[in-house]
């Protein structure tokens, strides 16, 4: 990984002043750190990305997350920065990957600067914001904290949640390049994920015919007994790019496995592959 610096967040990305400056709150017990980063940044809006309403919690602790969100949620109205709710899984790593990615794939798009609060939020869920940020080149940021509301503060938390920022220091942090398989390898471990099953070289031909990708116009017309192509010119030509050109690359990078019966192989994603689909932003979900 190639280590680069983050650009300043306070300065757009586009000339013409035309783009929207897009923060993303993955947001736990915390207000302050939310909401105190816009006394000084300018931004148009914020997804508040939390847990869903029938998640599976006691009752009292969604009641205190739908407090905190709802308290963020003021203050960023009222530094004029409009919220939109998402709802996550902020407890499963690769939920928060697709739905991050996700969203950040779709205002980048749409050419807006995109910025990701990474300390609004529990540890595991702030790894993952941080990753999805490096993935996909935006700056991820730490809201420093004053001090906590514990002790004689322990009152404190329900208006400013368990930190409280005072001095509204934020560090943006320096990104990591981080390789990712090319296009058409991502749409594969995407079409893998989604269907949590193997995919026989016919079905690899035939999602990349669907796709419209280059040397995959023309399939194989005759099947054998077992539902695959029956040797020919044809199909040894299509194999042959296919391992070449996504397969071979997959598996050194170990993303995919292979699981063999006799002649015929049928494709497996691997838990790293998991991420890679997830951290993509092309499986939708929470950002829809």
């Amino acid at each position: 990984m190639n280590i680069v610096k983050s650009f300043d967040p306070i300065q757009p990305a586009r000339a013409d002043g035309l783009n929207e400056r897009v923060h993303l709150i993955p947001l736990g017990h915390e207000i302050d750190r939310a909401v105190k980063p816009f006394n000084t940044y300018r931004a148009e809006r914020a997804y508040v990305i939390v847990v869903p309403d029938n998640a599976d919690l006691n009752e009292q602790m969604l009641e205190k997350q739908r407090h905190y969100t709802k308290k963020v949620c003021e203050g960023l109205l009222a530094a004029g920065v409009h919220p939109e709710v998402i709802y996550c899984n902020m407890f499963d790593i690769l939920d928060v990957l697709r739905v991050v990615s996700s969203l950040i794939v779709r205002e980048k798009r749409q050419g807006n600067d995109v910025l990701i609060n990474m300390s609004a939020c529990g540890r595991m869920t702030s790894v993952a914001v941080t990753m999805a940020a490096m993935v996909h080149g935006v700056t991820a940021y730490y809201v420093h904290a004053d001090r906590y509301a514990t002790g004689d503060d322990a009152p404190l938390e329900a208006d400013h949640g368990l930190s409280i920022v005072e001095t509204g220091r934020v560090e943006p942090l320096y990104n990591f390049s981080i390789m990712m398989p090319d296009a058409e390898c991502q749409l594969l471990l995407c079409e893998l994920y989604r269907r949590g099953q193997g995919m026989t070289s016919k079905d690899l031909f035939t999602f990349f015919h669907e796709k419209g990708v280059e040397g995959y116009k023309f399939l194989p017309e005759k099947e054998d007994k077992s539902g695959g192509y029956v040797s020919s010119s044809l199909n040894r030509e299509l194999l042959n790019r296919t391992n070449r050109k996504y397969l071979h690359k997959l598996e050194a990078a170990g993303y995919i496995t292979r699981i063999w019966s006799g002649r015929h192989f049928s494709v497996h994603i691997t838990d790293a592959g998991r991420y890679i689909a997830c951290v993509s932003g092309l499986l939708g979900g929470g950002a829809e």
